[in-house]
């Protein structure tokens, strides 16, 4: 079971940002996933949502403004004055810290165009073993598929059939990735059928947690990564 700190310890610390991932891991996360865009001027940022209204209080994409005018934004105020400060993280930077730490990574494609950008660069700071590349663009995840040397690769998915098993199974993705809610016995067997791992995601709650640990799923991905290290390793 890995326990994916999920944009960082994002119930406690501003999400995407290197205080959440931080906190994750003295949580004792043994996983981090974390979301990726790109700016008009080419760089790579840890961003999840499409507005930047939430997080920070302007409206637009991460496409449509400069690293350079980004990395002046306060990432962390909406947390509380704690995290006056915090800022935007690069990919780049993230790997840095983070990427041959022998914490495996999950590393969300939020933009279609971006993949061999981003495979290049997770390359450079990780080992093929220590992280799989996600998304819920299913083109995203076709184009690494059918790369020669492609990395591995997870499909994140609102829907469930055999037949969406047998198609990943088919181009080589070995992760499937559902919302917990969703998780059943009958898709247990059939990803176990087809040598597909299955990660969690929507772990908002305890009950979610318990839920995804029941089914012995491969890893979840959890914004109170305390509380999973708690529960695997017995004290709750």
């Amino acid at each position: 079971m890995i326990n994916f700190a999920h944009r960082g310890a994002s119930q406690y610390a501003p999400e995407n940002t290197m205080a959440a991932f931080r906190l994750g891991v003295d949580m004792g996360a043994d996983g981090i996933e974390t979301d990726v865009q790109e700016t008009s001027d080419g760089k790579l940022v840890l961003f999840h949502d499409s507005n930047m209204k939430r997080i920070l209080s302007i409206d637009g994409s991460i496409k449509d403004y400069t690293w350079r005018e980004l990395s002046k934004l306060d990432a962390g105020i909406y947390k509380g004055e704690k995290y006056r400060g915090e800022h935007l993280v690069l990919l780049e930077d993230f790997l840095s810290e983070f990427g041959r730490s022998g914490l495996h990574l999950a590393i969300e494609i939020k933009q279609y165009g971006i993949e061999d950008k981003v495979l290049k660069v997770v390359r450079r700071y990780a080992d093929d073993k220590d992280f799989t590349i996600t998304s819920f663009i299913r083109e995203s995840v076709l184009h690494l598929a059918s790369l020669h040397d492609k990395p591995q690769l997870g499909f994140l998915s609102r829907e469930y059939s055999p037949y969406l098993l047998d198609y990943l199974h088919k181009e080589g993705i070995r992760e499937y990735c559902p919302e917990a809610a969703m998780i059943n016995a009958d898709m247990m067997r059939e990803a176990a059928m087809r040598n597909l791992r299955i990660r969690a995601w929507g772990v908002k709650t305890p009950e979610l947690m318990e839920k995804a640990l029941a089914f012995d799923v491969y890893g979840m991905t959890v914004n109170f990564p305390d509380l999973l290290y708690k529960r695997l390793h017995g004290d709750l």
